[in-house]
């Protein structure tokens, strides 16, 4: 009968369904628009650029794609990926995301029994008078044998125990989103560094061309104010023109250290023991369209940690609310129990014990009250802190989309005044060699031809920068674009 009725509670219990006492869950309203303000529209586009980006349906929960090949540089692929697999940072928020997951397991071992076992041996000798003998009878030495397993159970019907599992669950859903917005800044960084970089070089490039020809003009002007065809005038505004240069170059240098030491923190290495070979700048980059408003809120990572932040806050509340409720314990034993070994595990050594362990709160000076209060007050922090991050997130596009609309009507300024630039110094130059001008006007286009050659590889750096910007405020790319030439359509015939 005992057992019949042990296995029917059991029954029982396996069909109770926990009610939750958490408040029914709806993301907060931000609101925003049909469209971004700074998105380019079509008539402002290409056929080709309209159509070489494919949007990504928005999911949070897919992988972000290894969109850095749109660029089609395998060193930067080769790069990128070694930043993932070596960066401390991103090992970190990894680490994060194990714990998180392990807690969730851990939460969610509450929801079954608890079943140990407990065995032991206890030898003693017992008091006469403790057991209402004469003082001084004497008591063999007594041995105590015994084996038992315990059964607890908690009894879920308030959805504590299941709360407390769901909100671990979205803790562990936040710290992975958290973790795919650390890597995904992390490859953001990466490109960016790689393309300065390659910008570097070229401007170190430059420069060393511009020394060389300094360098021989100066010779030159000495060798004529020896002969008496120039004055020393000349020759001084030769040197000072070739020491600027010189300057500027040491400066280009040390921005190229910083950069090249930046890339081997990025790339988990030590700065001294890295070095990245001079190569020349990138001049295709892709068209990204920003796609609707709405669906960043579920491509951006971080915008995704923060909604399953807010989540498990909800969740709290409900775990904080049944703190004011009875817990109901079910609680269970059975063993054997011998002072000889050899009986111990005979039938009629047997023991059990069974029953409800009910405990009702009754005062505790104020402490769930306080705990509700705190609960709630968290769930209010992550919902600001929920709406900050979307903001934010709309604020990065319309800043990457703005910057990108200036710097493509950069890109027709900049490629004509470079054109024009460069003709001036030639045409300078042989005005000078015919006595037509003095030298520095000639120096002076020779210099104005520099600054707007460095200028526009500064503006390509700059627009390959902004791309990288875009995709990492939409949250990332699944599919990649060919690229497409950098130089202004209606300039590349000329």
């Amino acid at each position: 009968m005992t057992y019949r009725l042990t296995i029917s509670t059991l029954a029982l219990l396996a069909t109770v369904t926990a009610c939750s006492l958490a408040p029914d869950f709806n993301r907060p309203v931000v609101n925003d628009s049909t469209a971004f303000k700074e998105a380019p529209t079509l008539g402002e586009l290409t056929a080709d650029e309209a159509g070489t980006w494919k949007v990504a349906q928005p999911s949070a929960e897919l992988p972000r794609g290894e969109w850095w090949r749109v660029f089609g540089d395998e060193r930067l692929n080769a790069l990128v990926e070694e930043a993932v697999a070596n960066n401390d940072e991103v090992k970190v928020y990894a680490a994060r995301v194990k714990q998180a997951r392990a807690s969730a397991k851990v939460a969610r071992s509450y929801l079954f029994p608890t079943i140990d076992n407990t065995s032991g041996f206890t030898r003693r000798q017992p008091n006469a008078v403790g057991r209402g003998l004469a003082p001084g009878t004497a008591l063999g030495i007594e041995n105590d044998y015994s084996t038992s397993f315990g059964l607890t159970y908690e009894l879920d019907v308030l959805g504590r125990v299941r709360g407390s599992w769901l909100a671990s669950r979205l803790d562990a859903k936040a710290a992975a989103a958290q973790y795919q917005s650390v890597k995904l800044a992390l490859q953001a960084d990466v490109a960016e560094l790689y393309f300065s970089l390659r910008a570097a070089d070229r401007d170190i490039d430059i420069l060393e061309r511009g020394i060389g020809l300094r360098s021989r003009n100066a010779r030159i002007l000495e060798q004529k104010s020896e002969a008496g065809d120039i004055t020393a005038l000349d020759v001084s505004s030769s040197v000072v023109d070739l020491e600027n240069t010189r300057n500027a170059l040491h400066d280009a240098e040390f921005r190229r250290a910083q950069l090249e030491h930046a890339l081997a923190v990025a790339l988990g290495r030590v700065p001294a023991d890295f070095s990245f070979d001079k190569v020349s700048i990138v001049t295709k980059i892709p068209v990204v369209p920003a796609g609707l408003p709405s669906s960043l809120l579920e491509r951006r990572p971080d915008v995704t940690a923060a909604q399953k932040a807010l989540e498990a806050s909800n969740e709290r509340i409900g775990l904080a609310r049944a703190a004011f409720f009875p817990t109901l314990l079910l609680t269970g034993s059975g063993g054997f129990q011998s002072d000889v070994l050899g009986q111990l595990f005979q039938w009629s050594s047997r023991s059990w014990a069974f029953g409800p362990l009910l405990t009702i709160p009754i005062f505790g000076g104020g402490r769930a009250v306080a705990n509700l209060d705190r609960s709630k007050a968290q769930y209010e922090e992550a919902v600001h802190i929920y709406r900050g991050q979307v903001l934010e997130a709309f604020r990065d596009v319309e800043d990457a989309l703005s910057r990108l609309r200036a710097l493509s009507k950069q890109a027709a300024s900049q490629y004509r005044a470079e054109h024009a630039a460069k003709q001036a110094a030639r045409i300078a130059t042989l005005r000078y060699e015919e006595g037509d001008i003095g030298y520095l006007e000639s120096i002076t286009a020779r210099r104005e031809a520099l600054e707007t050659e460095r200028l526009g590889v500064e503006l390509k750096r700059a627009r390959l920068s902004a791309t990288v910007q875009l995709i990492r405020a939409l949250g990332g790319s699944w599919d990649a674009p060919p690229a497409i030439d950098v130089t202004p359509v209606n300039l590349k015939q000329k």
